[in-house]
């Protein structure tokens, strides 16, 4: 067990290292103030088409920069709300539970095995599975 200076020592090590987490590492300011609003945002522009323009000047006004720390074009803009998105849409699917296989049942009319065709169509008893297979084949296309 490590003395209470140690431990202090740690959590002020932890807090440091938070704080460069908390930057985004390497993520720009946009980038984050998206990533943090991405659901409104997104309601946002499912109401109304962006005029990324607008849109680019408002963030500049806001102090929202580049990861250059300057100020955001509209391309630049839009090009960090689809890696927003992007990065959304992953950590959701890593989110989800993995979805159980689908398992279906094939229906397969009642053959000759089983009884329920006349015995003049069942296949000929040579055992010859390609003259067993055309008289399949046959029931099912209707001619035989």
């Amino acid at each position: 067990m490590l003395p209470p200076m140690g431990r202090q020592r740690r959590d002020e090590e932890l807090s440091r290292i938070a704080e460069v987490v908390r930057q985004g590492g390497g993520r720009s300011p946009l980038y984050r103030w998206l990533h943090n609003r991405h659901d409104a945002f997104a309601e946002l522009l499912a109401e109304v088409r962006p005029e990324w323009r607008a849109l680019a000047a408002e963030f500049a006004a806001m102090g929202l920069s580049g990861g250059d720390g300057r100020a955001v074009s509209p391309e630049a803009a839009r090009h960090t709300w689809w890696r927003v998105r992007r990065d959304v849409a992953k950590a959701q699917a890593k989110r989800r539970p993995a979805v159980p296989p689908v398992v279906t049942t094939v229906h397969r009319p009642p053959g000759p095995a089983s009884g329920l065709l006349p015995a003049a169509s069942s296949p000929p008893d040579t055992g010859d599975a390609m003259a067993r297979l055309r008289a399949e084949m046959a029931q099912r296309s209707g001619r035989g």
